[in-house]
């Protein structure tokens, strides 16, 4: 089995990779913050939604997607 990235499906890969890491940043911060971490590590963590988010909207043609933090 072979799989190809590039060409006319390539922008709705690359939207759907960017979501997914979107998810992953965001669910390690709410596992942190129930957890109690270290206000750097949430801090790490937020950034790391931020920019996740940007890069998620970008891709999508957007200059924002809301998510809370």
């Amino acid at each position: 089995m072979s799989m190809r990235i590039g060409g006319a499906g390539s922008a709705q890969w690359g939207s759907h990779v960017a979501r997914i890491h979107l998810t992953t940043d965001y669910r390690r911060l709410s596992t942190d913050m129930v957890a109690g971490a270290d206000q750097r590590v949430i801090a790490s963590d937020k950034a790391a939604v931020v920019e996740s988010r940007q890069y998620y909207a970008q891709l999508r043609g957007s200059n924002r997607f809301d998510v809370t933090v």
